[in-house]
């Protein structure tokens, strides 16, 4: 059954191809829902038919955790999920906003900076709690250090970084302390060590060895895709003002000059709380990037709408000259501006460059890393007057053919994501005293 379903999506995507040069969009379409649908019954076939795997998450972003659940929901995974974030626009949108919620012998604020005489309060509170009694994992996302609390509960670990991995753990003895624990966690086959974004799977081999897995968030649960059915383009998140006022400035001084009529709004103040329906109707999103891997990044590209994004040389330049990636060092985010880490790199790593320099040298090795320039069907621009040209030039149709080889690419993702997350989730189970099944 599944080699004559694999030789039936190979004849179509056959198909496409010769669809895709002859064809209008409607046909390629059809072609698409098609082999989404058979994708489907291959891959969300649940995994627990009988006992679910059970997941334990508590996050300060809304939306990493959330992604993982919904994506592992039809795999017969379940979760208890509880999310601390502060940002309450992030969480309206998902109706997972639980800050008030408590926890036993602990107060959610100081998880972040945790104390270690916690964990054992921890432990003691909750090592006879039936709820908690019913879980097979831990998954620990924003912030990965988090997982030190559940250590003592001997059940599996997921620890997949979606921004620096020392977040919470600052300064030489916690952060060393922090690397020998997870060093340790990522030597026990029922842990899952990971990253979300290949930048934070090199940047935690840079400082422990590990190769940790590249598990990129799924961020389908927006239930939009793009259509292009309003004009203008849009500029996602971006918390530099001064540098996104300058980047417009020079992008409208520039089109007036060309006489262009290109519209390209910031998202914040064209919708100052959008819906995901909002960003899909646009024509595109242009990425002027401050961070290496957002979680909107992965919302838009899994809705299908074209990308824009500065080539890695002028990214490079952007942040040598202006500092636009200052998102990325904690040290120096947090008022602790130094030209490197607290840490030395493991011995392997000795030939690269400090991530947390602001060396030119260490700024444009680590730029490739940036999810901006791991995903295909992205168009890259490589000054303003470039942007300009292309999103002058760019027709509707081409936009949409953009769309569509996107879309065939988040099947294969999706297959690719499965086929790892039920690995790991057999690992578990095989761990688990609770034997799902």
């Amino acid at each position: 059954m599944f080699r004559k379903l694999t030789i039936g999506i190979a004849l179509l995507l056959t198909c496409f191809v010769c669809l895709h040069l002859y064809c209008g969009v409607q046909i390629r379409q059809l072609i698409l829902k098609t082999l989404i649908s058979n994708e489907s019954e291959n891959l969300e076939l649940p995994i627990f038919k009988v006992k679910p795997l059970v997941i334990w998450a508590i996050d300060f972003h809304a939306t990493p955790a959330y992604d993982l659940m919904m994506f592992l929901k039809p795999m017969g995974v379940t979760f208890i999920y509880r999310n601390y974030d502060k940002e309450r626009t992030r969480c309206a949108t998902k109706d997972n906003c639980n800050s008030s919620d408590t926890l036993k012998a602990v107060v959610p604020a100081n998880l972040i900076n945790l104390n270690y005489e916690d964990i054992p309060r921890f432990y003691q509170a909750y090592k006879d709690d039936p709820v908690m009694n019913s879980v097979d994992a831990f998954v620990c996302y924003h912030l990965v250090s988090l997982c030190e609390l559940y250590e003592p509960f001997n059940k599996s670990l997921i620890i997949i970084a979606t921004l620096r991995y020392e977040y919470g753990r600052f300064g030489k003895e916690r952060w060393t302390t922090w690397n020998r624990n997870l060093i340790k966690y990522a030597s026990q086959p029922w842990n899952v060590v990971g990253a979300n974004n290949l930048y934070d799977a090199e940047y935690i081999k840079y400082f422990t060895g590990i190769q940790p897995q590249h598990l990129p968030n799924w961020g389908n649960y927006t239930n939009q895709t793009y259509n292009a059915s309003r004009s203008g383009f849009l500029i996602p998140h971006c918390p530099s003002e001064k540098f996104r006022k300058l980047f417009l400035k020079n992008f409208t001084q520039i089109c007036k000059n060309v006489k262009c009529s290109v519209k390209l709004m910031y998202v914040r103040q064209k919708y100052p709380h959008y819906k995901y329906s909002d960003v899909a109707a646009h024509q595109g999103m242009v990425y002027v990037p401050y961070q290496v891997s957002v979680m909107s990044f992965f919302e838009q590209y899994r809705m299908n709408i074209p990308i824009f994004a500065p080539t890695r040389e002028l990214l490079a330049q952007w942040e040598i000259e202006h500092n636009v990636m200052y998102r990325k060092r904690f040290s120096f985010s947090y008022g602790h501006e130094s030209n490197r880490s607290d840490i030395e790199s493991h011995l392997s790593q000795r030939q690269v460059p400090d991530p947390n320099s602001f060396s030119e040298e260490a700024i444009r090795y680590w730029g490739k890393f940036c999810d901006y320039y791991q995903y295909p069907h992205i168009t890259y621009y490589d000054s303003i007057e470039n942007l300009i040209r292309v999103l002058q030039s760019i027709s509707t149709e081409q936009l949409r053919n953009i769309s569509a080889q996107m879309k065939l690419f988040n099947i294969e993702e999706n297959k690719r994501l499965r086929k790892i997350w039920k690995n790991n989730l057999l690992k578990i189970a095989d761990h688990s005293i609770n034997h799902p099944h």
